[in-house]
């Protein structure tokens, strides 16, 4: 079976309570396009896999689906999703090993995580548990340095720490679906569509949402401290159009991109 990549281990053993303030959450017209391919909110089940502190959990909980199940491998994450979510079952497990029984799951949704683990092993575990023309769903948000100096200077800085790990914008997460073994899973090629995603976050947690992130969480402390040194100086320049509101708010844009197939 394969192992949690090591950046993941240890750069999500973060503090979970940053990590859920800061993080972001997904636009509402995603949700409900995830409503549009999973339409019975009173009986589909569905699983959110690798939950982290339930960021997606809660929102599939708010739109209204009454048979939700979180598995996230990392403890301190689980632990903060039970005590936001205390009605949602939550077990550890991984993408190679889903506690849940085989066809029994309408839909796993995997939120900001795929890239971690985008192998055909993870593909099959996630076929074992869905039902006959269950849905495989993906979902990422990323931040939008086109609309914004401020953005697009915080991610020319961190950025250049990820080299060395899976990452969502590198899009080699795609290639396991290019093998045999997915084609004969899932109805190829999936579908996409994306977003605009114009969060608002306080000034305070933007830094912080930098700092959560696997590959900045994993580093030297002393590292970290000089990390975030530069990026308060980025966002407390004038000059790079950082500009809260009166309750010291800030657009935050991103966008967002859903990934999703069925199961053959």
């Amino acid at each position: 079976m394969a192992n949690v990549h090591p950046t993941a281990i240890a750069g999500f053993n973060v503090a979970a309570d940053d990590y859920a303030k800061s993080r972001p959450s997904y636009p509402t017209a995603a949700l409900d396009h995830i409503k549009s391919l999973v339409p019975d909110t009173d009986h589909a089940k569905i699983l959110d896999l690798a939950a982290g502190t339930g960021i997606m959990t809660i929102l599939l909980d708010k739109v209204g689906y009454k048979h939700i199940t979180a598995v996230e491998p990392t403890e301190n994450m689980r632990e903060k999703l039970h005590s936001l979510l205390p009605h949602v079952p939550v077990f550890d497990g991984t993408s190679w090993s889903i506690p849940l029984e085989d066809q029994s799951q309408d839909a796993v949704i995997v939120a900001q995580a795929f890239h971690w683990f985008a192998d055909v092993a993870s593909l099959k575990e996630m076929h074992r548990v869905l039902k006959p023309n269950g849905v495989l769903i993906l979902i990422w948000n990323m931040e939008s340095g086109e609309k914004s100096k401020w953005v697009r200077l915080l991610k020319e800085r961190y950025q250049q720490l990820d080299q060395d790990v899976p990452q969502y914008r590198k899009g080699e997460w795609k290639q396991c679906f290019d093998t045999k073994e997915a084609a004969e899973l899932f109805e190829l090629p999936f579908q996409q569509r994306m977003f605009d995603y114009d969060m608002t976050i306080h000034k305070d947690h933007v830094c912080r949402r930098v700092m959560t992130k696997s590959y900045v969480a994993s580093l030297p402390d002393d590292v970290k401290e000089a990390l975030y040194k530069e990026l308060e100086a980025i966002v407390q320049d004038p000059a790079n159009e950082f500009k809260p509101n009166a309750d010291g708010y800030v657009i935050y844009p991103h966008d967002t991109e859903v990934v999703w197939m069925k199961k053959k």
